[in-house]
Order: C-alpha cells, then sequence, then structure tokens
C-alpha cells in the first residue's frame, strides 16, 4: 500500500503530461456530446444552480451556473491557489471546498469554506479532504490527509474529523481507525455517513455506511464509488461501474442500511466515464461528470476523477433523474470541468419578478 501511494505524490508536470496525451483522442472518443437539447430548455426555468471546479483559467477555479449552464461565474478567482470538490451547505449559502496550496514539497491540500457569492473564505483545516456538511449547516465533517508530503490520491486519508463553525473547534469521530475514505456524505437524520473506502478497514473497494456517532460501518453492497445521498436521505446515486450513474433507494431505519431498487439512470461505453453523481435538491435532476478515460494511460496512479487532475474531454452534464438516459451536457469546453453539485437557491431570497 505505501508503495502504491508513493507513486501518488508525483509532480503536477505529469499531470499536464496526460493532457498532452489526451489532446489528440478527446473529441473522437465521445460521440455522446449533444444529449437531449429538450432538458436543456426545461432546465432554464429551474431555480437551483450548479457549482463545479474546471482549469478552463490555466489553474483550478470554482465556477456557479444556471441549472442549464448559462450564465457561469468564477466565483475564486485566485492564481496562485486551486479551488476544488465544492461542497454547498443545506442551505445554499455557503460552500466548502479543498484548495492545493504552495508549490512543490511546500504544496498542502487545506479546507475553508466560503459565502456562496464567494465572499468570506474561512479555513476550517490543514491537510484536510473529503469535507461535508451536516445536516443543520452547522458542522463540516472531513478527513484528514494520511501524509504529511502532497497526493493527488483522493483515498490517501486517515480519520475523520468535525468541524463547528460556530465554535470553530474540531473534535475527531468516535472510530480513530477510518481510514481511506473518500466523498462523505452526512445522512438528512445526522446518524449516519456514506463514502467509499479504498483499501482500508479490511474492504478492497467498497460503498460503506458508517454510524455518526459510533463505531460500526456497514457495506452498502454498491458496485461503483462517490456516492451521494439525496436531500431526505432516502435515495443514493453513485458512479456504478465507472460507466453509468446508479440510483437506488437506501433505508437507514433497520438493523443494518440497505439499498436497494438499483436502476441506471444514464448509461456510458468504454472509454467514456460517468463519474461524481449528485442529486438535486427535490431529486428531479441528476448532475455528474463525463469524459474520456486514461485507456491504459494511467501515469502512475493519477486519474481523471480524482480531484485537480487534468481531465480533458470532461464536461458537466445534468440528467433527468426519472428517465433513463435523457441528459444533456451544461458545459462543452472539456477544460477538465467535473466534480458538480448542485447549489440550493431559496425562493424567498430572489429579487421579486426575477426569474433565474
Amino acid at each position: 500500500m505505501t508503495r502504491i501511494l508513493t507513486l501518488l505524490t508525483f509532480p503536477i508536470g505529469l499531470a499536464l503530461a496526460a493532457a498532452a496525451l489526451l489532446q489528440g483522442e478527446t473529441h473522437a472518443q465521445d460521440a455522446q456530446t449533444d444529449g437531449d437539447p429538450t432538458l436543456l430548455t426545461e432546465l432554464k426555468d429551474y431555480q437551483h444552480k450548479i457549482v463545479y471546479e474546471t482549469n478552463r483559467d490555466g489553474n483550478w477555479e470554482l465556477y456557479i451556473c444556471n441549472a442549464d449552464g448559462s450564465n457561469p461565474v468564477n466565483l475564486t478567482n485566485t492564481k496562485d491557489v486551486d479551488e476544488l470538490y465544492p461542497k454547498p451547505s443545506p442551505d445554499g449559502t455557503k460552500i466548502c471546498f479543498v484548495a492545493d496550496e504552495g508549490k512543490g514539497a511546500d504544496k498542502v491540500r487545506n479546507i475553508y469554506y466560503m459565502n456562496a457569492d464567494g465572499s468570506n473564505r474561512v479555513k476550517v483545516a490543514a491537510n484536510g479532504r473529503e469535507p461535508c456538511w451536516s445536516p443543520d449547516g452547522k458542522q463540516i465533517a472531513y478527513m484528514r490527509g494520511e501524509f504529511e508530503k502532497f497526493t493527488y490520491s483522493d483515498f490517501a486519508t486517515k480519520g475523520l474529523f468535525i468541524y463547528d463553525i460556530k465554535t470553530t473547534k474540531t473534535r475527531q469521530h468516535v472510530n480513530t481507525k477510518l481510514e481511506h475514505l473518500y466523498t462523505l456524505n452526512w445522512s438528512a437524520d445526522g446518524k449516519w455517513f456514506v463514502a467509499t473506502v479504498h483499501a482500508g478497514m479490511g474492504f478492497r473497494h467498497n460503498i460503506l455506511a458508517i454510524q455518526a456517532d459510533g463505531d460500526k460501518y456497514y457495506d452498502l453492497k454498491l458496485s461503483g464509488c462517490r456516492p451521494n445521498l439525496s436531500a431526505d436521505g432516502k435515495k443514493v446515486t453513485w458512479g456504478h461501474g465507472d460507466y453509468c450513474a446508479g440510483v437506488a433507494d437506501i433505508d437507514f431505519s433497520g438493523p443494518e442500511p440497505k439499498a436497494t431498487n438499483i436502476v441506471d439512470m444514464v448509461e456510458s461505453k468504454d472509454p467514456i466515464e460517468t463519474y461524481h453523481v449528485t442529486w438535486s435538491p427535490d431529486q428531479k435532476y441528476l448532475v455528474f461528470s463525463k469524459g474520456p478515460r486514461f485507456k491504459g494511460k494511467s501515469l502512475k496512479g493519477l486519474l481523471p476523477e480524482f480531484p485537480g487532475v487534468e481531465a480533458p474531454g470532461w464536461n458537466v452534464c445534468v440528467a433527468d433523474a426519472k428517465k433513463k438516459n435523457r441528459w444533456a451536457p451544461i458545459t462543452r469546453d472539456g477544460r477538465s470541468c467535473k466534480q458538480p453539485v448542485w447549489v440550493v437557491v431559496a425562493v424567498a431570497r430572489r429579487p421579486e419578478g426575477r426569474k433565474e
């Protein structure tokens, strides 16, 4: 395991090399670039927004846009910092994220949160990863980096911690042996975390439900990774086997959490991957990343789905959560547009008479 993770710590220059290797393949590989144009028309009147990471400005920034992709706005605008992995609060007023800061041996991934308009940035933790909000928006849970040396590996984590927004105090989860978790979710009832584990805790590659205030955890037996829970805690979506956006019912009420009624709502074919799937607040839509895989050019472990790794040809797409394979791209520049997630827009906060 140490050898594998060490290979993942190589410089950003190799990530740029990945972009060069793939640049000539990008447009030819994805035959499904247009999707369903009627969905874009429908999304013009949808109030909620989407935030995602992209390197279209020469470094990584967080952009927010309307549901149909219109009116993209750079929220971060920092040339010397790479902002990644946005996670909006349940009420949509704040966004937590990770920021890769420093150069070379001094590079570190830190956690911040800010207002949804990009103002008032607050540091949560140094060498932190995979943040998520508590259902009441008062706490941020995150994984600590496994190593002091920077790595792009998403599963190089050890220890789950919880930061209180009001007091700024941090506590560790009761189970101090949690490791190699990524894509943390906090359930609507506050009693569970759901995350992917990779080569840790006795698992090879699984999606787990973890007690928020206990030491037990359970395998949800879902093939794939990067789960996302719906706002009501009754649905889960994830990258089902790399190529599909899976959805399922999830039940936390029994002796063990269970996921049932699995359906692939969006299907892709090799070499096109479907990743980073998240629910809209009302479960009407899914947003996800879509783009070509490396086709064997793993470059010592760097993969396009990792936060901050170049992913040429990848775009953000929205899908109908009720109708199979009804989807459309909302970005088209292919500049590593990924890690998308919905931002709640409350009707009461919208100016009177104005449509989003």
